[in-house]
């Protein structure tokens, strides 16, 4: 994209103060992709989430010996939703792990980036724009 933006600066077809501008936002693109390459490519140490796995179901497990003598009956009731709502948030620190993908629990890449193209055909009032993607019945964007 620079080459092809130094082409246009050299071909007259774009100012210099459009040239600076848009360099800029192309050289912030650019450092947000390494970011986002870098948490794609850096796995989280298996150590890690196995510890985190096994203290959810160790603190699980004991709850209900710590709420016994203040909740008597109600501690089977209390115990089950206190565990589920720690389980489910040890689920989706899994799932999190790796946001770039085509799963459902995924970022829909492609609508932020068709999203992008039509503000920036908008700039430059470009008429050919693609119309932007709207969820499906599970209201996924792809």
């Amino acid at each position: 994209m620079g080459m092809w933006l130094g082409e246009q600066r050299r071909l007259g077809r774009i100012s210099d103060i459009s040239f600076h501008s848009i360099d800029s936002n192309l050289n912030h693109l650019s450092s947000i992709l390494g970011g986002c390459e870098r948490i794609s490519n850096t796995p989280i140490p298996f150590a890690y989430s196995l510890i985190v796995h096994r203290t959810v179901y160790l603190f699980c497990a004991l709850l209900p010996f710590a709420l016994v003598s203040d909740l008597h009956y109600l501690t089977p009731l209390v115990s089950v939703f206190i565990s589920y709502t720690f389980i489910s948030l040890d689920s989706l620190a899994e799932e999190l792990e790796d946001p770039f993908g085509m799963a459902p629990n995924d970022l829909p890449l492609n609508a932020i980036s068709a999203t992008i193209e039509i503000n920036l055909r908008e700039m430059i009032e470009d008429d050919e724009k693609p119309s932007p993607m709207k969820p499906d019945h599970h209201c996924l964007l792809s």
